[in-house]
Protein backbone atom coordinates (compact mmCIF):
# COMPACT_ATOMS: atom_id res chain seq x y z
CA UNK A 1 0.00 0.00 0.00
CA UNK A 2 1.54 3.32 -0.93
CA UNK A 3 1.16 5.67 2.06
CA UNK A 4 0.17 8.53 -0.22
CA UNK A 5 -3.34 7.60 0.07
CA UNK A 6 -3.19 7.71 3.68
CA UNK A 7 -1.59 10.87 4.46
CA UNK A 8 -2.91 13.54 7.10
CA UNK A 9 -0.34 15.68 6.01
CA UNK A 10 -1.54 18.64 3.09
CA UNK A 11 -0.19 17.99 -0.30
CA UNK A 12 0.41 20.19 -3.18
CA UNK A 13 1.17 18.93 -6.85
CA UNK A 14 3.34 20.18 -9.16
CA UNK A 15 2.93 19.89 -12.80
CA UNK A 16 5.68 19.85 -15.77
CA UNK A 17 5.55 23.26 -16.15
CA UNK A 18 6.17 24.85 -13.26
CA UNK A 19 2.63 25.50 -12.35
CA UNK A 20 1.40 24.01 -8.41
CA UNK A 21 -1.67 23.60 -6.54
CA UNK A 22 -3.09 22.77 -3.10
CA UNK A 23 -4.54 19.42 -3.00
CA UNK A 24 -7.73 19.02 -0.50
CA UNK A 25 -8.83 15.94 -1.06
CA UNK A 26 -7.10 12.52 -3.15
CA UNK A 27 -8.35 9.73 -4.28
CA UNK A 28 -6.69 6.51 -5.98
CA UNK A 29 -8.40 6.35 -9.74
CA UNK A 30 -7.90 3.40 -12.12
CA UNK A 31 -3.95 3.89 -13.29
CA UNK A 32 -3.32 7.53 -11.44
CA UNK A 33 -5.15 9.96 -8.54
CA UNK A 34 -8.16 12.18 -8.83
CA UNK A 35 -7.98 15.08 -6.42
CA UNK A 36 -10.20 18.14 -4.95
CA UNK A 37 -8.50 22.01 -5.21
CA UNK A 38 -9.60 24.34 -3.17
CA UNK A 39 -13.09 25.87 -3.09
CA UNK A 40 -14.93 23.15 -5.27
CA UNK A 41 -18.45 24.29 -4.41
CA UNK A 42 -18.08 26.97 -6.35
CA UNK A 43 -16.78 25.32 -9.47
CA UNK A 44 -16.60 21.07 -9.69
CA UNK A 45 -15.43 21.53 -13.40
CA UNK A 46 -12.81 23.54 -12.82
CA UNK A 47 -11.99 21.34 -8.90
CA UNK A 48 -11.64 18.30 -9.89
CA UNK A 49 -8.68 16.78 -11.77
CA UNK A 50 -7.07 13.32 -12.69
CA UNK A 51 -3.67 12.57 -12.94
CA UNK A 52 -3.13 9.78 -15.35
CA UNK A 53 0.00 7.06 -14.41
CA UNK A 54 1.40 4.89 -11.80
CA UNK A 55 1.79 6.40 -8.44
CA UNK A 56 6.13 5.57 -7.84
CA UNK A 57 7.92 6.81 -4.58
CA UNK A 58 8.21 7.45 -0.88
CA UNK A 59 7.56 11.26 -0.93
CA UNK A 60 7.51 13.10 -2.90
CA UNK A 61 5.63 11.39 -5.35
CA UNK A 62 5.44 11.03 -9.22
CA UNK A 63 2.26 10.33 -11.00
CA UNK A 64 2.88 10.79 -15.18
CA UNK A 65 4.52 13.97 -15.52
CA UNK A 66 3.51 15.39 -12.49
CA UNK A 67 4.60 15.32 -8.61
CA UNK A 68 3.22 15.23 -5.19
CA UNK A 69 4.81 16.70 -2.47
CA UNK A 70 4.05 17.39 1.15
CA UNK A 71 3.00 21.16 1.70
CA UNK A 72 5.11 22.92 3.63
CA UNK A 73 8.20 21.02 4.16
CA UNK A 74 10.93 23.15 4.68
CA UNK A 75 9.09 26.39 4.35
CA UNK A 76 9.27 26.34 0.74
CA UNK A 77 6.02 27.62 -0.64
CA UNK A 78 4.71 30.38 1.94
CA UNK A 79 1.93 31.42 -0.52
CA UNK A 80 0.91 27.49 -0.81
CA UNK A 81 0.74 27.47 3.14
CA UNK A 82 -1.29 30.71 3.36
CA UNK A 83 -3.76 29.44 1.09
CA UNK A 84 -4.17 26.17 2.59
CA UNK A 85 -4.73 28.05 6.42
CA UNK A 86 -7.19 30.25 4.53
CA UNK A 87 -9.34 26.99 3.22
CA UNK A 88 -8.97 25.77 6.45
CA UNK A 89 -10.86 28.98 7.97
CA UNK A 90 -13.23 28.45 5.90
CA UNK A 91 -14.45 25.18 6.51
CA UNK A 92 -14.38 26.65 10.29
CA UNK A 93 -16.74 28.80 9.21
CA UNK A 94 -18.89 27.74 7.03
CA UNK A 95 -19.53 24.08 8.18
CA UNK A 96 -22.59 23.65 6.21
CA UNK A 97 -21.45 24.43 3.31
CA UNK A 98 -18.98 21.68 2.42
CA UNK A 99 -19.36 18.20 3.68
CA UNK A 100 -16.50 15.19 3.81
CA UNK A 101 -19.02 12.75 2.77
CA UNK A 102 -19.88 14.76 -0.54
CA UNK A 103 -16.47 14.86 -1.81
CA UNK A 104 -16.17 11.25 -1.61
CA UNK A 105 -19.70 10.72 -2.99
CA UNK A 106 -17.92 13.06 -6.01
CA UNK A 107 -14.82 11.20 -5.97
CA UNK A 108 -16.61 7.72 -6.35
CA UNK A 109 -19.18 9.11 -9.18
CA UNK A 110 -16.22 10.24 -11.28
CA UNK A 111 -14.29 6.65 -11.07
CA UNK A 112 -12.17 7.10 -7.95
CA UNK A 113 -12.10 3.95 -5.82
CA UNK A 114 -12.28 2.99 -1.69
CA UNK A 115 -10.44 -0.21 -1.03
CA UNK A 116 -12.45 -1.86 2.08
CA UNK A 117 -9.17 -2.09 3.84
CA UNK A 118 -8.25 0.97 4.30
CA UNK A 119 -9.34 4.26 6.42
CA UNK A 120 -10.41 7.11 5.21
CA UNK A 121 -9.02 10.41 6.10
CA UNK A 122 -11.58 12.74 7.48
CA UNK A 123 -9.59 15.64 7.32
CA UNK A 124 -9.43 15.63 3.67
Amino acid sequence: MNKLFTMCSPLYIKYPNGETRVIEALFEYLKGVLYFEFFLEKDLTYSINIIKGEVMGEGPWKVGQCSLHVLGCNHTHPQLCEMHAFWQQELLQNLAQFRASDVVKIACEKGAFLPDNRPINDAR
